[in-house]
């Protein structure tokens, strides 16, 4: 039997633009879904699909923690700072790769 074709979504058909969510927004929506609010309610509530509401309730252990933190509420992107041993790492990685090049260049 052969494969479904691909559907494709045609080009006159805008697509939801990518919006990320604040770690301010993420905890109310975490503590909602604690008082027992359905994900599609949640999601009407912050304009999001139900499945972006469940994936970020999945997560909420790690959003408590980061709130937990001294990270800024109004932040949607969270960094972390690698250790001065793992940079080190990362730097002699990145001599070796291009010593090998090198090496594979000039045989």
């Amino acid at each position: 039997m052969p494969k479904r074709p691909a559907v494709k979504t045609p080009s006159n058909v805008a697509k939801r633009p990518r919006v990320a969510a604040t770690l301010d927004e993420k905890l109310d929506i975490v503590k909602r879904h604690e008082h027992r609010d359905g994900t599609s309610v949640i999601g009407r509530v912050h304009g999001l699909a139900p499945s972006t509401v469940h994936s970020i309730v999945k997560s909420a252990d790690k959003i408590k923690e980061m709130a937990g933190s001294a990270t800024p509420l109004t932040a949607t992107k969270v960094t972390r700072f690698r250790d001065a041993e793992m940079e080190s790492m990362e730097r002699m990685l990145s001599k070796w790769i291009d010593d090998q090049t090198q090496h594979l260049k000039t045989e």
